[in-house]
């Protein structure tokens, strides 16, 4: 029997048309020539997702459940929902047989700024937005990319937006949906032992970063490095900060600090080296954008340019007729998002990598005022937030959350922190 990765090989080899590593300027023209998006007056990206693809689907993101490795991840967290491994087989082949029948474009990246554990990324699809955002969020492969511990384990990901799977197919295998009775027609799906993703039906291009971002939250305490769903930057001494919190709690836009230079604004490790950034981009919201507040994210995505050299994306947001965006609209989704590269930004480290951290901020975004607006914590009580996670799911950032909603969110990131709590509250102790 071949492998799922072998299956794929031999799909694109047979393909007539694969368009593998294209050029940023090819990938944005690509976009427009397939009606994936339209160029606004900036020159930014403008697209616009299904209703059901505003935001991350927590009930439709998945794992595979298998003996070999379920002791290693948190089967009791309502977040790592499993699907048998023959489940994950059906999906992977439907997706590759739509793709058999469609353009396909390859993009080989990494994640994670650190020579020494970057992970390599394949991304396979048939979108040309999905792989500009590959292009915009995840790292160019760096030339000591054999120093890595993952240089002979990359990871694979098929991605599939624009179409759906086949509820009858499904049925008793992925949830039922409660309104329509059937089983859900959405997957972002994992398998860690297999190191491959698949997504089918969900056109968020969030799903493929934090699907990307849970599998390198599972395999990096396996080789002793902390992940955190933080932001960072560094001060001109070399200082170095952490920013935790939930999407929409202030990460982006706290980081973003004209006196210091930003690492990243999501996703880091902390090794015994220090901190690097996983990524080569920002995802910031945009709703309610103010320019003179938060300038350097303003210019990010709305500074004009040539639209075949701009390439950043702009989800969601109300576009005029004039090409013209209105970030304080939310009537399609409060969760209207803008990719672009860090380069970018006027104020960023290029390495994305800093030493240790000297101060750690948790955004609790609380929600009911029962907490003092700053407080200094002890080491113990440090342990104790971390591993409780006291927040505020905002709204837009998850499906059907349309206003700030209490609740505990482990490390500040509990969806994407497959692993058993006790290792990654270890690791920050």
């Amino acid at each position: 029997m071949t492998s799922l990765s072998q299956d794929l090989d031999s799909m694109l080899s047979r393909h007539g048309s694969v368009l593998e590593d294209p050029s940023r300027r090819e990938m944005i023209r690509l976009v427009l020539e397939n009606r994936e998006g339209l160029v606004s007056a900036c020159g930014a990206l403008a697209t616009w997702t299904p209703r059901e693809s505003t935001g991350r689907s927590p009930k439709d993101t998945v794992a595979v459940r298998r003996a070999a490795s379920e002791a290693t991840i948190d089967w009791d967290s309502p977040n790592n929902l499993s699907i048998e491994e023959s489940t994950f087989d059906m999906i992977w082949s439907d997706a590759l047989e739509i793709l058999s029948r469609r353009p396909v474009i390859v993009t080989n990246r990494v994640v994670g700024a650190d020579p020494r554990y970057a992970m390599p990324v394949r991304t396979v699809g048939d979108h040309a937005i999905t792989q500009l955002f590959a292009d915009n969020m995840f790292r160019p492969v760096p030339e000591r990319i054999r120093e890595s511990v993952f240089a002979d384990r990359p990871f694979t990901l098929v991605v599939v937006p624009g179409h759906k799977l086949d509820p009858a197919r499904y049925e008793g295998r992925l949830r039922r949906v409660p309104h329509t009775g059937r089983a859900s027609d959405m997957v972002i799906a994992l398998d860690f032992d297999r190191r491959l993703g698949v997504i089918v039906g969900s056109a968020y291009c969030g799903s493929c970063k934090k699907l990307i971002f849970t599998a390198m939250n599972y395999y990096l305490p396996g080789e002793g490095i902390l992940p955190l769903h933080c932001s960072a930057n560094e001060g001109q001494g070399g200082d170095c900060a952490l920013l935790l919190g939930l999407s929409g709690t202030g990460k982006t836009t706290l980081s973003a600090d004209p006196r210091r230079a930003l690492l990243g604004d999501d996703e880091h490790g902390w090794s015994d080296h220090g901190v690097a950034n996983f990524e080569n981009g920002c995802y910031a919201k945009l709703i309610n954008l103010d320019p003179e507040k938060e300038p350097e994210i303003h210019h990010a995505c709305f500074h004009e340019a040539d639209w075949q050299e701009h390439g950043a994306i702009i989800e969601n947001c109300m576009m005029y007729p004039d090409g013209r965006f209105d970030v304080d609209d939310d009537r399609l989704t409060p969760n209207s998002r803008g990719s672009y590269p860090l380069s970018y930004l006027a104020n960023i480290k290029e390495s994305s990598t800093s030493g240790h951290p000297r101060t750690i901020l948790f955004l609790t975004a609380d929600a009911n005022g029962v907490l003092p607006p700053v407080a200094r914590l002890t080491e113990e009580q440090a342990m104790l937030w971390f591993l409780m996670g006291y927040t505020s799911k905002l709204a837009g950032t998850e499906t059907g959350v349309t206003e700030p909603r209490t609740t505990f969110s482990r490390f500040f990131g509990e969806p994407f922190m497959p692993r058993n709590p006790d290792v990654y509250a270890r690791m920050l102790g």
